[in-house]
């Protein structure tokens, strides 16, 4: 694990990105499988979603386009990743277990999976990295999605400073 914190101008950004992002989901229904007793308020977690997306940039030296579009353009840019161009950057906020989708094996992602240091939002503790693919092999089925969410646990990343910007599992260098 790795800390990243956020100079004073990223954190304004990060929070205004979440913020924005937050305005453009208030009529957005939550999926089905979401359990709102567990949540965190979608403001606070749309922003610590940027911190997170922001410092995983930081860390690996990549664009983060902070995007932002309506409800009703989702499918037209879901496929964007959160960084770079192959990155997406998976929040665990109770749990070092991260989520991933069936939907996005075969595509070339790399996750990376990070806590965001609470309350302040300020600092993010990238825990590990390894590929969608692999991490949808190596994951168990969620309880909440079993046939479409995988959770991989902590122990099978790759340590965050391995990361070298290579594809699939050799990216790991010493």
């Amino acid at each position: 694990m790795i800390t990243v914190d956020l100079d004073p101008w990223e954190y304004e950004w990060a929070s205004h990105v979440g913020a924005r992002r937050y305005i453009e989901n208030w009529e957005r229904a939550d999926a089905f499988h979401y359990d709102r007793s567990r949540m965190q308020d979608d403001r606070t977690a749309q922003v610590a979603a940027c911190v997170a997306e922001l410092a995983v940039a930081k860390l690996t030296n990549q664009y983060w386009s902070g995007h932002v579009w309506k409800v009703d353009q989702h499918d037209q840019y879901k496929h964007i990743p959160d960084v770079g161009k192959d990155i997406e950057v998976k929040r665990v906020r109770t749990s070092t277990n991260a989520a991933v989708r069936r939907r996005q094996n075969g595509l070339g992602l790399v996750l990376f999976v990070v806590r965001v240091v609470e309350p302040e939002l300020r600092s993010a503790e990238i825990l590990g990295w390894i590929s969608q693919d692999v991490g949808w092999a190596k994951g168990s089925p969620s309880d909440y999605d079993p046939e479409n969410t995988r959770v991989v646990p902590e122990e099978c990343l790759n340590p965050p400073m391995n990361y070298n910007g290579l594809h699939g599992e050799e990216r790991i260098s010493v």
